[in-house]
């Protein structure tokens, strides 16, 4: 029994099961029929074919209006072979039979389109879960943060200046500029590293990067305090990256295993799209430290390393126009599916503004989008820069409030209103009446400047 949202199925099983379980239950109930009664299989003699009615209406119920409505015509059939075989003629003489399959057809497609609406209802719902179940992630992460960094406040000493959040936002404004060198983890791995020790108590531990596929590089990973020897196919690395969580010596590992390695704990950078960028495998950490609190706060700051290193890859990735049509057409699909509206957000910076405070603008613009909220920047042949923002589930007053956030930020940051300058803020709506083509026609979308998500 489903005792989570989540866990409650939504998509249906795969087509080929459904069209044989159609055609079972539609034939097995007629067959016990025959068995009971073999003179009047399919019980039309009783004025009204109840085992022809069963078929349909479980099928309909089930898998929706399509196969309840082949199941009808199933039975349907089964009346004009019934017919046959008794009197010879396909079509059936007796008054009742045509009523008999006409209910039987309707109870069918009445059934199926019931039960379609209940499941678009549901996918609905799962999708509108997901939204926000990751916004609540995202919450919960500055949550603990927050309170990790009172905690530490409270334990200092009162002249110390220096906050856990103070250092971790210095950390995300270096950043901005590390995304435009290259991948972080590649030049600056080491500096991440350090961040991580130096606030997490570690005394010695290594930074493991991983390709596309989850696995660890064959690479001399990067190292703190002293060289240290790391085994990829150590249990507690495996089981991390199964688990996609933060995992410590004596509970995370099956206790069946003959070896646990040497590690004391394996830190993911995990951000809140569940991808991990690089682990952390932590050998030596003083013994008072070796807490629960503080494992708790080295989880945290991996997941908010992972963060910054999604948006910090995101900026310095390899955007095109197929990227935004790939994102554009799968909440097209959404809204038709689902009727489940998004934005597509347009800022437009015209030539002279761009060259005086076009990355201030664009910069603050990404600082206001939401967990799903993904942005692209594109030239155009006038000349003019475009930054499009895809808003999932979202209507037309998350524009009109995104306006007004970004207009407020850089009524502070620039000397006069940029709107008076020619920037122009635009929007479309994606409600599955329009395609991803028809939704960018217009955009003249060019060379990549660069992308966030």
């Amino acid at each position: 029994m489903a005792t989570r949202f989540e866990h409650i199925p939504v998509e249906p099983p795969p087509r080929w099961l459904r069209m044989l379980e159609t055609l079972v239950i539609s034939l097995a109930i007629p067959a016990l029929g025959f068995i009971l009664h073999p003179e009047d299989p399919l019980l039309l003699e009783s004025g009204t074919a109840w085992l022809l009615v069963a078929g349909p209406l479980l099928i309909g119920i089930r898998y929706g209006f399509a196969f309840g409505f082949g199941s009808a015509l199933i039975s349907v059939a089964l009346i004009g072979a019934e017919t046959w075989w008794r009197t010879g003629a396909l079509v059936p003489d007796q008054a009742q039979a045509l009523p008999n399959a006409v209910a039987v057809v309707l109870v069918g497609m009445l059934s199926g389109e019931m039960a379609d609406t209940w499941q678009r209802r549901l996918r609905q719902l799962a999708t509108i879960n997901h939204d926000q179940a990751t916004r609540l992630d995202e919450f919960v992460r500055h949550y603990h943060l927050l309170r990790v960094s009172h905690d530490q406040l409270a334990e200092r000493l009162a002249a110390n200046p220096f906050t856990l959040r103070d250092a971790l936002h210095r950390l995300a404004q270096r950043f901005q500029h590390l995304a435009e060198h290259g991948a972080p983890l590649h030049h600056h791995g080491s500096e991440i590293l350090s961040f991580l020790a130096l606030n997490g108590r570690i005394q010695q531990a290594a930074l493991i990067r991983l390709d596309e596929h989850h696995r660890p590089l064959k690479e001399a990973p990067v190292c703190y305090g002293g060289g240290v020897g790391i085994d990829h196919q150590d249990p507690m690395i495996l089981a991390c990256l199964e688990q996609r969580e933060m995992l410590y010596a004596g509970n995370a590992v099956d206790p069946q295993l003959p070896e646990q390695g040497s590690l004391l704990a394996v830190v993911p950078l995990i951000d809140v799209h569940e991808r991990i960028h690089a682990l952390v495998a932590v050998t030596q950490m003083p013994f008072l430290d070796f807490h629960r609190g503080q494992l708790h706060l080295l989880a945290v700051l991996g997941a908010q390393l992972g963060d910054l290193l999604h948006r910090a890859e995101a900026r310095q990735g390899h955007a095109s126009p197929a990227d935004l049509s790939a994102s554009l057409a799968r909440w097209v699909a959404q809204a038709r599916r689902n009727h489940l509206s998004s934005l597509l957000v347009t800022l437009e910076l015209p030539e002279a503004l761009d060259e005086t405070h076009g990355r201030t603008i664009i910069d603050e613009a990404f600082a206001q989008l939401r967990a799903l909220d993904q942005g692209w920047v594109f030239g155009t042949r006038l000349h003019t820069t475009c930054l499009h923002i895809l808003m999932p589930l979202a209507d037309e007053r998350a524009a009109t409030a995104f306006a007004e956030r970004l207009w407020q930020r850089l009524e502070t940051q620039l000397p006069q209103d940029p709107r008076q300058e020619g920037v122009r803020l635009s929007h479309r709506l994606i409600d599955g009446h329009r395609s991803a083509r028809a939704l960018l026609d217009g955009l003249d979308l060019q060379e990549r400047h660069h992308a966030a998500a």
